[in-house]
């Protein structure tokens, strides 16, 4: 059997009642801008599911029934466009003033037309020379992605362990990841001489670049830390350079992603913000 999640704006009482209507739903359990349909047959699951395909105002996403946090430990978010609204390297590209050459690449990499390495390696070149003040102020206008908070909250009061792995920086995804109270996060690292970038880029602790593998690999090691298979990981990301540890997740969430992700991902969230997650396990209904 299966539950089906309805969320967004336009989850209103008359799409519960006409629903329940339709297909005589026995348990249904409401929220603000949310329902949920348990205990359904695969077949009208899918049936709901496939009349909301179209519809950007609302998800509609097929989850076992009872699907419960409590058999997952570890959450890996990736952050720019997924915890955050903004992608750090495109907002100190402006400042730079090289903003317009390094956003056409981000695409680029986002929507996997490059691969992720070479790409971020050509992008931070761009910033040779730039202040390195470019970065504090890039950090005052970091905008956190609609329930972030809740979300992180719900999973610490579970136990989940949760993380950022980030293609970005350091010097942003700490200071988010202090800021949520999360348990910590794997990025790379922008070399700086003195008071400006020197248009280099490293990963973790100056190792290789931190791509889709380094963060399937990661994801790993996270989870054998906790003594768990991957199975009991859940990941959310919106890039092409997350779709291997959103394969690797029990729980994989294509979230505000470009089209290539959300046609690979197991699930989608577009239509909620991040504490639509939350929604896809039982205890966020009780």
């Amino acid at each position: 059997m299966n539950d089906l999640i309805l969320m967004g704006h336009d989850v209103t009482p008359d799409v519960l009642c006409d629903l329940a209507d339709e297909f005589q739903i026995s348990e249904v359990r409401s929220r603000p801008k949310g329902i949920r349909l348990c205990g359904l047959s695969p077949m009208t699951a899918r049936t709901i599911a496939r009349r909301y395909a179209d519809d950007e105002a609302i998800d509609a996403v097929v989850v076992p029934a009872n699907l419960s946090i409590k058999n997952y430990r570890v959450l890996c978010l990736d952050m720019d466009g997924t915890i955050i609204h903004n992608e750090c390297i495109d907002d100190m590209a402006a400042l730079a003033g090289v903003g317009d050459e390094v956003a056409t690449a981000t695409r680029a990499a986002m929507e996997g037309h490059q691969t992720f390495a070479e790409n971020l390696t050509n992008r931070v070149a761009l910033l040779k020379d730039a202040p390195s003040t470019i970065i504090t102020d890039a950090l005052q206008g970091i905008r956190l992605q609609s329930g972030a908070t809740a979300l992180i909250d719900f999973c610490r009061s579970h136990g989940i362990k949760t993380y950022i792995l980030s293609g970005g920086f350091t010097n942003f995804t700490k200071v988010v990841a202090r800021r949520l109270g999360m348990n910590g996060a794997f990025s790379n690292e922008l070399d700086i001489d003195g008071e400006h970038l020197t248009g280099r880029v490293t990963g973790p602790a100056g190792g290789r670049i931190l791509d889709a593998d380094g963060k399937r690999r990661t994801l790993e090691i996270l989870c054998a830390l906790e003594g768990v298979s991957t199975k009991a990981a859940i990941a959310a990301g919106d890039g092409a350079n997350d779709l291997e540890m959103l394969d690797a997740a029990g729980i994989g969430v294509a979230f505000h992603a470009k089209p290539v992700v959300r046609a690979q991902a197991k699930y989608q969230v577009t239509a909620a913000g991040l504490d639509g997650l939350m929604l896809l396990f039982k205890e966020a209904w009780d």
